[in-house]
């Protein structure tokens, strides 16, 4: 069985948007979480979706779910104070076999492609890990306080990592307990940190740059601007339903 896990459980400080969740915000005439699900929805290799939202959202998740025509919605979580919470709770809430595929998906990038989602699969099938990367187009600063430049890295060998993840569930499900059972050392944001942390290796697919992650209002704008692109482009693969 596959699983896609779509996380929609911030609250979007940084987007400015009042008391409204960026991941709710509407954009071309759906709130923004719903093209994550119809991308799950009509890629062939996922079964079942389960949403991860906050807790006053979760009738507004079914609602939306059963009138947009959400046939794979099987199970809506409560979101975790920080995003390893929820992808756990998401993971928990799936009655999985060690052996069946979670994708971990994020409800702020709305312009993922039916073909990135099917190279996930066609990988899942070697290794017990995938993530989706782009090419660094610039060198990358590190910084320990946010002022003084402590580490520069050079784009060579640097990758981008954009949603989505696609893990075994008894991989996934046995880093986050390892995590979570351990002194916290810092937080983790990436599921394929805590992966890595274990010695499972975790293979890369080359995603696209239409899939960007609103996390400004600027950004909302340029993914309005570029979807009329991504559809034409999406009609145009050869594995488009």
């Amino acid at each position: 069985m596959n699983y896609a896990i779509i996380l929609a459980g911030g609250y979007g400080i940084r987007f400015n948007s009042g008391n409204l969740p960026k991941q709710f915000v509407e954009m071309t005439g759906m709130p923004m979480l719903v093209y994550s699900m119809k991308t799950a929805e009509i890629n062939s290799n996922i079964h079942e979706i389960c949403v991860v939202t906050l807790e006053e959202y979760i009738p507004q998740v079914w609602a939306w779910g059963k009138h947009y025509g959400i046939s794979k919605l099987k199970y809506v979580a409560k979101a975790g104070v920080m995003r390893f919470d929820s992808v756990y709770n998401g993971v928990c809430a799936l009655p999985a076999k060690e052996d069946d595929t979670t994708m971990i998906m994020t409800a702020v990038c709305p312009l993922l492609s039916q073909q990135t989602v099917s190279m996930h699969y066609e990988q899942i099938k070697k290794y017990d890990g995938v993530i989706t990367v782009v090419k660094a187009t610039d060198a990358i600063t590190a910084s320990e306080d946010g002022k003084m430049a402590n580490q520069t890295l050079q784009k060579e060998k640097l990758f981008v990592q954009q949603g989505p993840q696609t893990y075994q569930y008894g991989v996934l499900r046995a880093a986050h307990e390892a995590f979570r059972s351990a002194p916290k050392e810092k937080e983790v944001y990436e599921d394929s940190e805590l992966v890595l942390r274990m010695g499972v290796p975790v293979t890369m697919v080359e995603g696209d740059r239409f899939c960007i992650k609103v996390t400004y209002p600027e950004d909302l704008a340029i993914a309005r601007a570029l979807y009329p692109l991504f559809c034409e482009k999406e009609n145009r693969w050869e594995g488009a339903p």
